[in-house]
Formats: structure tokens, sequence, C-alpha cells
């Protein structure tokens, strides 16, 4: 091979090299970018909010600087939350209350408790925790609209079983319990304005439980990141989506679920920092 080729062979590797190089550069400056946008998500969270109040005349008057002492706090989140279940029995169907400040899970039918859960373990979003007095009125004096639901649950599950033969065969069988309902239960449920309302089961015994708890987190993290690398390269305002985590027993929370209508509503009630 003459020393021309050698040349010519060395410089293409050369530009080859040089073009890698730029375009590695200009993704990992893209990454950069995008990690950016999304840890300033927040403030656009945090200005809708603002929004809302600052376009709503009646809660800017009427909503008093006492209310953000501590000692008013319980006070104020009552009067929120009965306001929100008063709206809540023009409904006709079951709807979901969850009121994180007594540790209580209910549904409602026309404003009237027919079932509650007790909950011990459950985790609420800081950003909501910190939300200033009247952006916690303005989002929670009214129910909010599930815009979307995503569960590992039967909605509606189907049981086929042959006839009995007696009537000791068809006892047996009364009582012979459902292999639908005995998978895992997850339930995410997207709220208005961002916020996402997620049910786990509150045990995870076995490796089944486990891979599919793995599967509903890596789901919502991937719709996530999704979402923020959408809003990137379509140069639209970040918006960051606070979650409320409440864990339960399984056979609760497939029950909640299954009660819920598809254009289900949720009063939600938390203490504030």
């Amino acid at each position: 091979m003459e020393h021309r080729d050698i040349l010519t062979i060395w410089k293409s590797a050369s530009i080859r090299s040089r073009i890698g190089l730029v375009g590695g550069s200009a993704g990992v400056l893209l990454i950069i970018m995008l990690l950016f946008t999304i840890g300033f998500a927040p403030l656009g969270r945090m200005k809708e909010y603002q929004n809302l109040v600052n376009g709503d005349s009646l809660l800017m008057e009427e909503y008093k600087s006492a209310y953000d002492d501590p000692a008013l706090g319980g006070l104020l989140r009552e009067k929120v939350f009965t306001a929100a279940i008063l709206e809540l029995s023009g409904s006709d169907s079951i709807q979901l209350a969850v009121n994180l400040a007594d540790s209580v899970v209910g549904l409602y039918l026309k404003g009237v408790k027919i079932h509650e859960i007790r909950v011990d373990h459950f985790r609420i979003d800081d950003f909501l925790v910190k939300a200033p007095g009247r952006q916690y009125v303005k989002l929670f004096s009214v129910p909010l609209k599930v815009q979307l639901q995503r569960a590992t649950i039967v909605k509606e599950p189907i049981v086929v079983r042959e006839a009995p033969r007696d009537p000791e065969e068809a006892a047996l069988n009364a009582w012979e319990p459902d292999t639908l309902i005995q998978k895992p239960a997850f339930l995410k449920l997207s709220l208005e304005h961002g916020i996402n309302l997620v049910f786990e089961q509150d045990k995870n015994p076995g490796l089944k439980n486990k891979w599919v708890r793995f599967i509903f987190r890596s789901r919502m993290r991937a719709h996530n990141l999704t979402e923020y690398a959408g809003n990137f390269f379509t140069m639209k305002r970040q918006r960051y989506n606070p979650s409320i985590v409440i864990r339960m027993p399984a056979d609760e929370l497939r029950a909640i679920y299954r009660a819920l209508p598809r254009n289900a509503e949720v009063v939600v009630s938390y203490e504030k920092e």
C-alpha cells in the first residue's frame, strides 16, 4: 500500500473520529439541558397553581392571612374538606375521599360515607406539603376529576364455574376464592392539575408481587420521562407532577378500584407544613 493511500485512510478515520466526538458531545449537552429543565419543572407547576389563585378574585378577597397561622391550620383543613364533600354530594355515583389528616380513605355516595379504610403508611410530596395556604384552598376545596386510571387490577372480574351437582357442592362453591382478585394490586389515578394519587398494596411477600411493583413503578417513571422529553423537544414549559402515595391491604385496594366509576372524582385532604 502506497504512502498516499495510508495518509488518506488516516485522514478519513480522523474525520470520522471527530464527527463521532462532536455527536457524542452534542448528545451529552442535550441530556444536561434536559436534566436542567426537569430540575426547574416544579417552578412551572408552582406558577400554574399561583395563576389559579390569582384568577379567583373571591378567594383572594376572602382568604385572611390569619389562616396561615399553624394554630388555625386544622380548622382551615377541616373547612376545605367539608366544602369538597358537600360538592361531592351532588354526584350519583360512588366517589373517593382521601383524608390523610385523619389517616382514612373512604368511599362516598351522595356525600354519605359507605366504606372507610384506615391507612398507616403514606407519603405526600413536599411540593404539596409546602404549598401556600391559598393554593391549598384553591386546589382541594372541590373534588378533583380523575383524568386517567392505570392499574394492575382487573376492573370487572369474570369467574366461570361449573353448575353444582347438589346443594352441598353449591355451598362449597359459594366460598371458593376468586383467583382473579389475587393479582398484585397497584393503582395510579392522574388527577387534575397534574396531581398523581398512587395506591400500593402494603405487603409484597413473593417474587411475583415484587416484580409487578417494579414494573408498575418503572412504567410511571418512563411515562414521566417521556412527558419531560416531549416538552423539552417541543419547547414547552416543564410541569412537575407531585404525587401522594398510599399503602393499604390489597383486598381493600381492589375494592376501591372496582367501586370507582370511569369518571371518578376525588376529595383530598392532608396536613400542611
